[in-house]
């Protein structure tokens, strides 16, 4: 009986003891702030910053096109449980208005991340239907230029201190750990700019001026005649003698468009169809940002000794 009364006070003390663990962990999760972010990129900056202090969860997958983002009840539910929803803007994002209204969530602050960014190819002129797909304030695709990226990061951190003052310190602090590491791999990428520094490519969208204002290479043509609408025959046949006469060493397309074209042209002009990953995670082996940089650079290059 003894034994029993023993055995019995240990199980008690054990299950007492477990739920107090369960309960400090369930309040420590829900300590955390929950970020949901537009982009795979913003996720991962945000991770960065904000380490285990926050819960982050991207809505489009790496390998999505950011501009067609279908509307679903799943992501209204995921902004409805969050605390902070970081976006892309410069109108690339612009399905992310339906899901912040359809998340009926009034305590949700929606932060713009290209603030501190200055946009590259802003339109002088009035953007209407005639243009395709043209985003009024500029090129959306900044995060591809890593000299931004401590912009982007700095208004990561700065959000969340405010969401989460008692953590700010930890916040600064990450975040500075963070850029000290990227600055050295910004100087790596200075170097490797060298390699690049005058290529021409021919690309599907215009994602790549910020990847060129880095790296020095250029954008030669368009697969898209206008941005969002597809080639015709006559566009197409434009750029196979342009490719041919400049000797234009690779055609690159996100993993999100048709790669029938992109072959179409290398087939015939002797150039290489290269698949450029614009996000975090678009590609196996490009999970952090640095890896996804570091593989635009050893496909690029990898390209560069193919002529047509």
């Amino acid at each position: 009986m003894g034994r029993m009364l023993k055995a019995g006070s240990l199980m008690a003390v054990v299950f007492s003891v477990v739920t107090v663990l369960v309960g400090l962990t369930q309040t420590a999760a829900a300590d955390k702030l929950k970020v949901v972010t537009s982009s795979a990129d913003l996720a991962y900056f945000t991770k960065q910053v904000g380490g285990e202090l926050v819960d982050v969860d991207p809505i489009a997958s790496g390998n999505r096109d950011l501009h067609f983002v279908e509307v679903l009840p799943s992501y209204m539910l995921k902004l409805r449980k969050a605390d902070l929803y970081f976006t892309v803007g410069l109108e690339l994002d612009t399905w992310s208005q339906p899901l912040v209204d359809g998340s009926h969530n009034p305590n949700l602050k929606v932060v713009d991340c290209s603030k501190g960014i200055s946009p590259l190819e802003v339109p002088t002129f009035k953007v209407d239907a005639s243009h395709g797909d043209l985003h009024r304030f500029g090129n959306p695709h900044y995060w591809l230029e890593p000299d931004n990226i401590p912009a982007i990061c700095h208004t990561i951190q700065a959000t969340l201190a405010s969401a989460d003052p008692a953590n700010a310190a930890a916040y600064q602090s990450q975040l500075d750990t963070y850029l000290k590491a990227f600055k050295e791999k910004l100087a790596a990428w200075h170097s490797a700019a060298d390699r690049l520094n005058g290529m021409s490519f021919v690309c599907y969208h215009n994602s790549w001026p910020y990847f060129c204002h880095f790296f020095g290479c250029k954008i030669a043509g368009l697969i898209e005649e206008y941005p969002g609408v597809a080639p015709s025959p006559s566009h197409l046949a434009s750029l196979i003698s342009q490719i041919k006469s400049d000797s234009i060493r690779a055609v690159v397309y996100e993993p999100y468009f048709d790669h029938r074209i992109p072959d179409l042209l290398a087939a015939k002009t002797g150039c290489r169809a290269v698949t450029f990953p614009t996000s975090v995670g678009g590609l196996p082996g490009t999970n952090t940002y640095e890896s996804l940089i570091d593989t635009l650079i050893a496909r690029l290059s990898g390209a560069e000794g193919v002529r047509p």
